[in-house]
């Protein structure tokens, strides 16, 4: 097989899926490039993208050549742990590129909306139990999708696996692109005490160890001395919010089984969003009506992508 026969599969085969993360990835890697000096670990990004842009367009003509069932399934579903790998990549140019943060201008919104903090409102009404609740939400975030997915494939509906695949991807890297524009840390340190969080929102058995597992997948280890200097710089827009709507949306128009327990754990993971001190509630509007958006806006660009493949 030659270059060309490669080129020609993976041309002819390629989902909008692959194109989204393939843009990041290029996109990471010429941002390595640029910001060589002011990024640590540049040249792993360059190549661990490189690695993962030819395993792609393995898979690709694997499928095409085999027909194997396993590698179809990795070929649908290596788009997991990219998503996962462009979270992680992204927060490496973030401040960087911006280095301001922007968490006083969303204060300042939600106190002109609200006249209040609304963190600050509902530690008042917070009692273990709804804490314990709502830190399991919020830990179920990649879960929920994931399940679902899953659920799709295992009716053998590869048509709605490769539109919920496409659709997810397009929304998390259009939130992650937005990070750049008003990076924020949230409210967990600007309006409260990060230390003191276990004392102020105990929960019940699994809070804590949740909570601190959520941490370390935002930057945070713990015993880190200045934990405000080192978080993700990821609030605004909110990716919970924009990815778990999707889901849900998702979720009743391919009658998923799992739809009404999404629906209960995903308005509870919206809610822990707030509840738990990880977004100011103007996060969540934009997240929400950033859905609106991209929802018709990524079948628009599905569209042109499948018609310039085929030329």
């Amino acid at each position: 097989m030659t270059v060309r026969d490669v080129w020609n599969i993976v041309r002819e085969d390629v989902i909008a899926a692959d194109v989204y993360t393939a843009f990041m990835m290029v996109l990471y890697i010429i941002l390595s490039v640029v910001l060589h000096d002011h990024v640590h670990g540049a040249m792993t990004v360059i190549w661990t993208n490189v690695l993962v842009l030819a395993l792609i367009s393995g898979s690709i003509v694997l499928v095409r050549l085999t027909g194997s069932a396993a590698i179809t399934f990795v070929r649908y579903f290596y788009i997991v742990p990219a998503i996962y790998m462009m979270y992680d990549q992204t927060h490496l140019f973030v401040a960087p590129i911006n280095p301001h943060l922007y968490d006083d201008l969303l204060i300042r919104a939600d106190r002109m909306l609200f006249g209040i903090d609304p963190t600050v409102w509902l530690q008042r009404h917070a009692f273990p139990a709804l804490t314990e609740f709502l830190q399991i939400c919020y830990f179920l975030f990649y879960l929920m999708p994931v399940t679902h997915a899953l659920d799709l494939w295992f009716r053998g509906d590869v048509d709605r696996v490769i539109h919920f695949a496409r659709l997810m991807s397009f929304v998390f890297f259009v939130s992650y692109l937005l990070y750049f524009a008003l990076p924020a840390i949230g409210p967990r340190f600007t309006l409260h005490d990060f230390s003191a969080l276990n004392n102020e929102l105990p929960g019940v058995w699994l809070t804590e160890t949740l909570r601190s597992i959520v941490n370390i997948g935002g930057g945070v280890v713990s015993g880190t001395a200045d934990p405000a200097s080192v978080v993700n710089r990821d609030c605004m827009p909110s990716g919970h919010t924009m990815l778990t709507l999707v889901n849900i949306i998702l979720a009743f128009r391919n009658r998923s089984r799992f739809r009404y327990l999404f629906l209960v754990l995903g308005s509870g993971l919206i809610f822990a969003t707030v509840y738990l001190r990880y977004h100011y509630v103007i996060d969540l509007i934009v997240g929400a009506l950033l859905v609106i958006l991209c929802i018709p806006l990524e079948s628009h660009v599905d569209k042109y992508i499948r018609k310039a493949t085929q030329r």
